[in-house]
């Protein structure tokens, strides 16, 4: 193989894989832009949208932050810059807390035994799905 050609075929390589990972920022970029304008409209208008029978749209926002969720823990905890995060800040100082604990901790110890790293982004996110499919409840409380 020519020494040209080897050089072509790395540098389709590279930017392949430059592009694999302008697209999660761009995603980003992308759910940042539409967060601020859904923020910015009439939360009444909203609501009424909302109560015409379009609760799937308040079902897929719900995932979407489960999702967002795990991401964001799993790469601050893999940059460690978790730590430099004050989390009344993130959220407002208040996290969900389980109604029922009994429930909640089955589904902990559930997830715990089946994945490797726990607590996890993953682990938890497996218990909580758990939880929630089991008619889990949560609340607000303060940090």
């Amino acid at each position: 193989m020519e020494r040209n050609q080897i050089i072509s075929i790395v540098r389709k390589v590279i930017k392949e894989q430059e592009s694999e990972r302008y697209m999660f920022f761009s995603n980003l970029q992308q759910i940042k832009r539409q967060c601020e304008i859904l923020l910015s409209m009439d939360e009444n208008e909203i609501t009424q949208i909302l109560d015409n029978g379009h609760d799937w749209a308040q079902d897929h926002v719900a995932e979407s932050k489960n999702n967002l969720d795990q991401v964001f823990d799993f790469l601050m905890n893999e940059t460690k810059e978790d730590e430099e995060y004050d989390d009344e800040v993130i959220y407002e100082g208040t996290k969900n807390v389980a109604v029922n604990k009994k429930l909640w901790q089955s589904c902990l110890n559930w997830a715990k035994a089946r994945y490797k790293v726990c607590p996890s982004a993953y682990c938890n996110g497996a218990a909580t799905k758990r939880y929630n499919e089991k008619g889990g409840k949560w609340k607000k409380s303060k940090k």
